[in-house]
């Protein structure tokens, strides 16, 4: 007979070996989660799995190569695809690990095998050049995996051997900087090789929608059921953790999305494995099932409270963001997805209604929280009241952002609490175009975001406010500045100007990113977060805030794509010059030079 007081969830353990909090790491390589029976059910395939085995399949040979950082899922991809050329069930571990090379039989085709390298960055560069002459010289299709520098180290060598590939370095590194959108891949290919090469490189992948629907996979597993028979099932702060999660369902995935799109659109990159790492620990609190019962049984407090001081140890919410009861976690910082998480300090004050609140009923009037919070909920909100509160707030905020469902009559509140808890005005409108594909705005809104950067651009590129020019003033002036911008330019001489109906807004699929666009395409500003974000807050009246130096230089250079379709424009004759009145109005000054009697008149 069981000894339930002894049980322990191999599940629970599990997880705790896809993050390197501790000594247990093992299950955090591909390699090892291919022979693991709970990875499968774990897995969420990878948009780009279908149109690589298309590629390998089709009509003609192919040497496919899938590169990128270690952890982007190169790995997790090629085994896919083995799984699929075999005709192996998905959900079903590999009997042994892959060997170096493997020839797989396509299941589907008897004349037709396919040569998959498993990792080509662990082997020597005799041994990888060895590989390419093969797959290059030899009938059939290849799929290799290889982390970026030495697969081009390798490329180089083969295309210096053949001197006939002179000068492919650098469409290669075009190819590695190209993204991919789904069923593109055509795009990606080199046909000046022996047989085309086609480059995938993870990197470019948009991971962000993937890595937070793990949590849906991890919180949905089928090994949550092994703890049915455990003797403190209904207050184990694993249990308790996962049933608020379970509760929260398609938000907490949401809003684990949307903290991820945060980091990814501010050059923060995590890759699938600081994901999954990231998720994992923050549902297990790194604790084990023995170290849950001693939490359980160390309680004073009686009945389903049993549970409330583990759940606080370990809360999703806390762990998400690399804390533990409102103070850093020193085991939480240890991930890399925490490390980057803290940099923002999400979870500052929001707004004065929202802090009033933090300290009456369960935290909040805008939102509800999972029952299974409600003990939690009570207890910090007691805590927020005191003198050294401030942690406790917090933690109530991160509560709130994670769990928090808002009520029907305030879903404009819970908006502008989400915004303000990611410090990103746009954040959520631009997690749900990259999920259209499209810029799904109403023409009212449209014309909103075309009109606020333009007036950004307008005031970027002449250094005067918005605000010192006419309202009805809709033209955007190119001017000729000092480049460091140190110095306040009262006037300013015109060289271009541009009718703010001269440009349009538009989604560019590929880089998935919103586009101000100058007439028919000749120039274009792919407008990333942090600009939109810049925009809005410009546009709202926030003067506080500053645009980064890479983001500033982009701005510059769509100037210069504008002067140099517009090198026409300006009549020879005429003169304009933008100037500053002692009111601080902007007006427009014109000038007609008369080359032949060399006299300055002003146009009126």
């Amino acid at each position: 007979m069981r000894n339930n007081a002894m049980m322990q969830n191999s599940f629970i353990a599990y997880l705790n070996s896809l993050h390197n909090v501790g000594a247990s790491g093992a299950n955090a390589l591909a390699e090892s989660q291919a022979l693991n029976a709970y990875f499968a059910e774990l897995y969420e395939p990878f948009p780009v799995v279908d149109d690589v085995l298309n590629a390998l399949r089709g009509g003609r040979d192919r040497v496919v190569v899938l590169t990128g950082h270690a952890g982007d899922g190169k790995s997790t991809v090629a085994l896919d695809i083995l799984k699929r050329l075999r005709g192996l069930i998905q959900d079903q571990p590999l009997e042994k690990a892959l060997e170096e090379r493997e020839s797989v039989q396509d299941s589907t085709r008897s004349d037709h095998v396919v040569q998959i390298v498993k990792d080509m960055s662990e082997l020597s560069a005799e041994r990888r050049l060895q590989w390419l002459r093969e797959a290059f010289d030899s009938p059939g299709s290849w799929l290799i995996v290889s982390n970026t520098g030495p697969l081009l180290n390798s490329l180089k060598e083969f295309a210096d051997e053949r001197q006939a590939l002179g000068g492919i370095e650098g469409r290669i590194l075009e190819q590695l900087n190209r993204p991919y959108a789904d069923g593109n891949i055509d795009d990606h290919v080199l046909s000046e090789f022996p047989k085309d090469l086609v480059i995938v490189n993870m990197t470019r992948l948009d991971n962000v929608s993937l890595g937070a629907r793990l949590l849906t996979r991890l919180v949905a597993h089928s090994g949550w059921s092994q703890c049915a028979d455990c003797d403190i099932v209904q207050v184990c702060p694993l249990q308790l953790n996962h049933r608020t999660l379970a509760a929260a369902a398609e938000q907490a995935e949401e809003r684990v999305r949307w903290l991820y799109r945060r980091l990814t659109a501010y050059e923060q990159r995590l890759t699938l494995r600081q994901m999954v790492a990231h998720l994992a620990f923050a549902l297990t609190g790194g604790i084990t099932c023995e170290a849950a019962k001693d939490l359980v049984a160390a309680a004073t407090t009686e009945g389903l409270d049993r549970g409330t001081g583990g759940l606080e140890q370990i809360l999703f919410s806390e762990g998400l963001f690399g804390y533990q009861k409102g103070e850093p976690s020193v085991q939480a910082g240890a991930l890399r997805a925490v490390e980057l998480v803290r940099r923002s300090v999400f979870g500052g004050p929001v707004g004065v209604n929202f802090e009033r609140q933090l300290t009456q009923g369960m935290g909040s009037n805008w939102a509800q929280l999972p029952e299974t919070l409600a003990p939690l909920a009570r207890l910090w909100t007691s805590r927020a009241r005191e003198a050294a509160g401030v942690r406790w707030r917090f933690a109530q905020r991160r509560m709130l952002y994670v769990f928090g469902q808002p009520i029907a009559e305030a879903v404009q509140t819970a908006e502008t609490y989400y915004d303000t808890f990611l410090q990103s005005p746009r954040l959520r409108d631009f997690d749900r175009w990259t999920h259209d594909r499209a810029l799904s705005l109403s023409l009212i809104e449209k014309k909103r975001l075309r009109y606020a950067c333009l007036q950004v651009l307008l005031e970027t590129f002449s250094g005067f406010s918005s605000g010192q020019f006419r309202s009805d003033q809709e033209r955007l002036y190119l001017t000729l500045r000092r480049p460091d911008r140190a110095v306040v330019q009262p006037t300013q001489l015109v060289v271009a100007t541009l009718s703010f109906d001269a440009f349009s807004l538009s989604y560019d699929v590929d880089s998935r990113l919103p586009k101000l666009v100058f007439n028919d395409g000749t120039a274009y500003l792919l407008l990333t977060l942090p600009l939109l974000d810049y925009i809005e807050r410009r546009h709202s009246g926030d003067l506080g805030n500053e645009l980064a130096q890479i983001h500033l230089a982009q701005l510059e250079s769509f100037c210069a794509e504008l002067l140099q379709g517009n090198t026409q424009q300006q009549d020879r004759g005429e003169i304009k010059l933008l100037r500053a009145g002692i009111d601080g109005q902007v007006h427009i000054h014109r000038y007609l030079l008369d080359s032949s009697s060399q006299t300055l008149e002003i146009d009126r």
